[in-house]
């Protein structure tokens, strides 16, 4: 892969690559294990296995999102017809704890799922999973930050800052490959309308996004934002003359990305049946906003955000005028439209559900933030 490093990584281009692959790699187990110690990945295997056999805990929305879960099946399904004929994995590896002071129920849980047939390359398939998930956000973001920010070594260290808040926002999670999914498909769209690549690769994404997870759905509103000239926007009188539109192609294609998505998020719900969402905690509406506001749970909402992002949202909104223009439009588009329906939907302390705004978004203008100071401060020095 083609990586852009600091001129003390240039004199070896290949030991550069290898380096950044190997930390990437370092970086992408952290979150997999706080999955599994911290919260419920081990619950992984049946909520899987509820989908395929279309009986999800959550049948709306969980039965609708099938493109991790269909995904992972034809990789188990090579699997099977492949590696484990050279190697049967369960018939070499057995699980058992010899501990005389007992085991926790976890570890139980755990043992008692690796007796079942099948369990064991399910959750060897299920780690790698995530674990390419995380790779593919890594490269897409340092690809996505480099276009903002010069430094290599300050980009390097917004990964290293993304894999702590991925690690840190497992809270009543299993290993939810949709929801890293969902961030791959916006990183991919942003790199696409950054680098001015061809809009075209947007179809497949708009319609694997429409298959995953029902968020996408601001996935061609983003790209139709980013070709909008708000620079000169104001809210006094007469300020939408100098809103500048795009041209009439990027009406037509923007529609067609929505008519792609809206037609796969309905034929979802015609074939499996269409069931109300169900309730968890509050139902979605005000309700939940109270419960994520104005409870116990808010008090834990808060924290959670606090234990992922830190400050970095108070600092974005402190210095706001200084970013580039691009983050600050998309900022003023997602994030409080992000924040907005998941405290009305969902309960907040889930900060995992948070991520795409804070990928694309947040940690790029913090970085700028960074570069920016530090710029000025070594001019004013050398001044």
């Amino acid at each position: 892969m083609s990586i852009p490093i600091t001129r003390s990584l240039q004199k070896n281009n290949h030991l550069a690559t290898w380096f950044i692959c190997l930390c990437f790699a370092i970086l992408s187990i952290y979150p997999i294990y706080r999955n599994f110690y911290y919260s419920n990945g081990i619950l992984t295997y049946e909520r899987h296995r509820a989908v395929i056999e279309q009986r999800s805990e959550y049948y709306n929305p969980w039965q609708y999102r099938i493109l991790c879960p269909y995904s992972i099946e034809a990789i188990l399904y090579v699997y099977n017809h492949t590696i484990d004929r050279i190697f049967p994995v369960e018939q070499k590896l057995h699980f058992s704890i010899q501990n005389t002071s007992g085991t926790t129920d976890e570890t139980d849980s755990f043992i008692k799922l690796m007796q079942k047939p099948g369990a064991l390359k399910y959750m060897l398939i299920f780690i790698l999973f995530r674990f390419v998930e995380h790779l593919f956000i890594f490269y897409l973001s340092w690809k996505l930050w480099h276009y903002f920010v010069r430094s290599s070594w300050l980009v390097f260290f917004g990964i290293n800052f993304l894999a702590l808040a991925l690690g840190n926002a497992v809270t009543v999670a299993d290993l939810s490959f949709n929801t890293y999914m969902d961030i791959i498909f916006y990183l991919v769209t942003a790199n696409t309308i950054v680098y001015k690549r061809n809009p075209i690769i947007l179809i497949p994404i708009t319609i694997l996004a429409a298959f995953n997870r029902e968020t996408g759905i601001m996935i061609p509103a983003l790209y139709f934002i980013s070709q909008v000239d708000l620079s000169k926007f104001s809210f006094k009188a007469g300020a939408l003359k100098v809103i500048k539109w795009p041209k009439v192609k990027t009406w037509i294609f923007t529609v067609v990305l929505y008519v792609l998505f809206f037609a796969v998020f309905i034929s979802l719900r015609l074939y499996f049946g269409y069931r109300p969402q169900q309730i968890w905690k509050a139902p979605a509406g005000l309700q939940m906003l109270k419960l994520n506001l104005l409870s116990a749970v808010g008090v834990k909402a808060f924290l959670e955000l606090v234990g992922t992002f830190g400050v970095i949202p108070l600092i974005l909104l402190y210095n706001f005028r200084q970013f580039p223009y691009l983050l600050k439009k998309w900022f003023l588009f997602i994030v409080p439209v992000w924040f907005i329906v998941h405290f009305v939907s969902v309960v907040a302390y889930q900060t995992r559900l948070f991520m795409v705004p804070f990928i694309l978004i947040m940690l790029p203008m913090i970085l700028c933030l960074i570069e920016k100071q530090i710029s000025e401060n070594f001019a004013a020095n050398k001044n």
